[in-house]
């Protein structure tokens, strides 16, 4: 049997089309969505994922979907996740759409939403055993606006840099904004350690509002790192650490090995991806 996919409630066969072409996620890009993980029929972090999903919503000006108004989210992820036997870890993405009607000027605030469900290699956070070789992307800067923190379906950005990390035999790229200061990686937040501080860029600098980002901050704090989170961070910054990892909801941490010509360790990512399977309880 094939893969189900979750629309506003109703369970399909992945295979089959199940949005029409007026969808404005697809002609605009008006949507938002949420990636989680989730072990057995529980997703991580659950209650932050959507508290930020809302903010967003409210933001684009978005009436709230009918699973969240009613509750019933969480029952329609577990409903999905057993149809798909997907019980042993999963990434589950959950897309908030206005609903279809005019161009640019929507006829409507509703929203319809999809939900999807990919099973993962392992149901916990494992951290990679070769480090991530990157390098700085700089053809587009993130530009900085109450956007920038929120993630919507919009990531021409992201896809041209994941170009970049494909053309250049990379395995991720870090992006910068306007003022040349550190946002993120592709699809993660990004962290350096040096001694026992640990600095991350701050929202103000266009990085995406992650879920993973505040757990490690609070993680880090526990496991005795002084944090800098408030601070501009500038591709020198990176290049003077001792150590990077890059963070988000499904890989948890990943640590990187490399930027340029400079190799970094990754002791701190091996102590707090420990840290965070217990946070996330998963053994």
């Amino acid at each position: 049997m094939g893969k189900f996919v979750n629309l506003n409630g109703e369970y399909l066969l992945s295979e089959n089309p199940v949005i029409n072409h007026n969808n404005r996620a697809f002609l605009y890009g008006d949507a938002l969505f949420e990636t989680m993980h989730a072990n057995g029929t529980r997703v991580q972090f659950f209650k932050d994922h959507l508290s930020r999903l809302m903010h967003g919503l409210e933001l684009l000006k978005m009436k709230t979907p009918s699973c969240i108004e009613y509750q019933t989210l969480e029952k329609e992820i577990e409903k999905l996740l057993r149809k798909n036997k997907h019980l042993k870890g999963a990434r589950v993405r959950l897309t908030v759409f206005r609903n279809e009607g005019g161009k640019y000027t929507p006829a409507t605030n509703q929203t319809s939403y999809l939900i999807d469900s990919e099973k993962l290699d392992s149901y916990f956070y494992q951290l990679n055993e070769k480090g991530l070789l990157t390098d700085f992307y700089t053809d587009i800067k993130k530009p900085i606006n109450f956007l920038s923190g929120l993630k919507t379906t919009n990531d021409l950005l992201y896809t041209l840099a994941g170009i970049f990390k494909t053309e250049n035999n990379l395995d991720e790229c870090i992006l910068v904004n306007q003022r040349n200061e550190i946002t993120e990686a592709i699809s993660s937040n990004i962290f350096t350690v040096k001694g026992k501080i640990i600095k991350t860029p701050p929202l103000k600098s266009g990085c995406l509002n992650g879920i993973m980002r505040k757990k490690i901050l609070d993680l880090a704090l526990k496991n005795g790192f002084k944090i800098s989170a408030d601070k501009p961070v500038l591709p020198e910054d990176l290049l003077e650490a001792d150590e990077i990892f890059l963070t988000n909801a499904v890989k948890g941490i990943q640590w990187v090995g490399g930027i340029q010509h400079k190799r970094f360790y990754k002791t701190t990512a091996k102590q707090l991806i420990k840290s965070l399977n217990e946070l996330a309880e998963i053994d």
